[in-house]
């Protein structure tokens, strides 16, 4: 009985040990943001550090990551609501292929900027692995919050942080 106790419990153990393994993780929580400035759709420089003193969501995106086309519509819906409030969506494609990027971005009709990182340094420094990835930066330029992927469900847990920083 003691040996099938053990085992159980180093099981559990293993499995709980491997579930937070993959789970996603930033080293950048906590932390400031990582400054950029990209070209816009309208062809002019935008900066994250320009947005101090509002709730920023950065969102990384590329055209050929199909759950952008699923994020993309949700991050409108919720730059609609809370663009009043002090929240600011940047919207930045990794994309290689430029005019494509642009070409996507203009097909989603969303009203946020769009941004185009053509160097890969900004996604080097977010440490993008997968798209779409998402960050929540505080009012104080600090990273509080993000996530990789797009599934249903996530909105609404982008909405709660959004409405907690926006509180602070």
């Amino acid at each position: 009985m003691h040996n099938r106790r053990t085992f159980a419990v180093g099981i559990l153990a293993a499995f709980a040990l491997s579930v937070s393994f993959a789970a996603p993780r930033s080293g950048l929580i906590g932390k400031p943001a990582p400054d950029f400035a990209l070209k816009g759709l309208d062809g002019k420089n935008m900066r994250l550090s320009e947005f101090r003193g509002q709730v920023v969501l950065v969102n990384f995106w590329a055209r050929w990551a199909g759950p952008s086309r699923q994020e993309m519509p949700a991050l409108e819906r919720i730059n609609n609501t809370y663009q009043r409030a002090g929240l600011v969506i940047l919207g930045v494609s990794i994309d290689e292929d430029l005019a494509r990027a642009h070409e996507f971005a203009d097909s989603m009709h969303v009203s946020y900027p769009m941004l185009f990182d053509t160097s890969d340094g900004t996604g080097t420094r977010y440490a993008i692995e997968k798209l779409p990835v998402t960050y929540l930066i505080d009012r104080g330029g600090v990273v509080r919050f993000f996530n990789v992927g797009f599934k249903r469900g996530d909105e609404k847990i982008y909405l709660d942080q959004i409405r907690e920083l926006l509180r602070e």
